[in-house]
């Protein structure tokens, strides 16, 4: 599977049923489309997520009536449910990636109110290994990620996820997929 960027992966996740928090793809100032995902998918607080380049603006918390203000300067964007509705029941969030080999790159993170870049600068864990290294026996819920990914057929591709307590998103799954890469 080849994912060279941000459209393709959210592509891939959909095609895959992959768990994610309801989610809209935005282009310009759409009011009419994100009221009716606003109305649709009630929450205290939403993400708002630049696609139209890696890196681009991410706010991970912004309240529900502030959502229409804080979209104007993005042109090719997403509005998803935000995590941050879930600090009390998020257990372990990163970027992940099992190789055919064997081979296992993660960079997690175990603070409940983390995102996937929180984790990236400032990670529990960082470590490059096989997946025979007993150091993985000490990541929380490391089995449980890994029977995700391996169920899902994500081998060889690097997962953005997070992992909750309870069940989340629009599968009612306890783990959340955000991004698929592999050439971005």
């Amino acid at each position: 599977m080849i994912i060279k960027n941000k459209l393709e992966s959210i592509d891939k996740i959909n095609k895959l049923g992959l768990n994610k928090f309801p989610e809209q793809l935005f282009k310009n100032n759409n009011e009419e489309n994100v009221k009716r995902f606003l109305q649709k998918y009630p929450a205290d607080y939403y993400a708002i997520r630049d696609k139209s380049r890696a890196g681009g603006i991410f706010k991970l918390k912004v309240d529900y009536d502030k959502v229409l203000d804080e979209i104007k300067d993005y042109n090719l964007f997403t509005i998803n449910v935000s995590s941050a509705n879930y600090v009390d029941n998020q257990l372990l969030v990163g970027e992940i990636e099992f190789l055919s080999n064997g081979e296992v790159y993660a960079i997690l993170s175990v603070d409940p109110t983390a995102s996937v870049r929180d984790a990236l600068s400032n990670p529990s864990y960082n470590l490059k290994t096989d997946i025979f290294d007993k150091k993985l026996n000490n990541i929380p819920h490391f089995d449980l990620i890994y029977q995700y990914i391996v169920e899902h057929d994500l081998q060889d591709i690097i997962v953005e996820f997070a992992l909750f307590d309870k069940e989340v998103g629009i599968k009612k799954e306890k783990v959340i997929v955000y991004e698929l890469r592999t050439h971005y």
